[in-house]
């Protein structure tokens, strides 16, 4: 008789909980759910890293986490002090229950015991949102930084090797000590600094920016830092007339409606010329 398989995934007071039954779901689509869960608490928290754990501190990838059935992942976001995640494996406030086939995938959604939501997903939309995904962020990156080479990766500060005995997955040695990362572990920046001077960053009005308002000069702000993406509007994935849209003036609100995920200044840190001042 098959049992119950359960994986937990914790991010503040969020918690998601993988069911399935033994030997009877594939592990490819385990990794589906896992990345179509990463994928959501990406644009909730609007970031595009994520640091996976389990208990014993040790780093995972999303298909270690499948492969050795981790019970309790929590994930946290690097340089993010406002989002903390307790290593603690009690019932968070906001939990999601994925009961898990390999033809669809039923959401129940809980606030303390009581069920406020239940969703019943096809498999083949849980691919498609997950593809739609990696193809804005492949578009957004596009001649930037070097392409993703793996597709469910996320930040990892340790590459852990991993021993196999017997024919069965053991799980990574403990006790090593993350390596230092500059960026995602499957996107890598290109050396863009080399070829553009790095110029002292200046207090900048509305109007100073409203003066680059063309396409030999473009400016925008976003989140109160002000970039000129002139170099940028033929790369743009939404084509340039919707960056234009937002240049020469505060284009916070159509990033935020279009791609909240994503980190801007990740993306335009070369780019930036100041910071924005006496802005209400």
């Amino acid at each position: 008789m098959n049992n119950k398989e359960e994986i937990n995934l914790y991010i503040e007071e969020r918690q998601d909980t993988l069911i399935w039954m033994q030997d009877e779901v594939q592990l490819e689509i385990l990794e589906e759910v896992v990345t179509f869960i990463l994928n959501d608490i990406k644009q909730k928290f609007q970031t595009d890293i994520l640091t996976l754990r389990d208990e014993e501190n040790q780093y995972y990838e999303i298909d270690q986490i499948v492969e050795f059935k981790r019970p309790h992942t929590y994930i946290t976001i690097p340089q993010r002090h406002d989002v903390k995640t307790l290593a603690m494996n009690s019932l968070r406030q906001n939990r999601s229950i994925y009961h898990i086939s390999n033809e669809k995938v039923l959401v129940e959604k809980f606030k303390g015991t009581r069920k406020v939501e239940s969703i019943d997903y096809a498999l083949a939309v849980i691919k498609k949102t997950n593809q739609k995904y990696l193809d804005t962020l492949k578009g957004i990156f596009d001649d930037l930084v070097i392409q993703p080479k793996k597709r469910n990766s996320v930040t990892q500060e340790s590459q852990q090797p991993i021993q196999q005995q017997q024919n069965q997955p053991e799980s990574p040695k403990f006790g090593q000590q993350p390596k230092e990362v500059a960026s995602p572990s499957w996107i890598s920046k290109r050396a863009l600094n080399e070829s553009i001077k790095k110029c002292e960053l200046k207090q900048l009005t509305l109007e100073d920016v409203s003066k680059h308002n063309t396409s030999d000069s473009a400016w925008i702000v976003i989140n109160s830092k002000v970039y000129d993406v002139t170099h940028y509007l033929n790369k743009h994935p939404g084509g340039k007339e919707q960056l234009m849209r937002g240049v020469g003036n505060d284009g916070t609100p159509l990033f935020m409606q279009h791609h909240p995920w994503v980190n801007a200044h990740y993306l335009l840190e070369h780019s930036q010329v100041g910071f924005l001042i006496n802005h209400k």
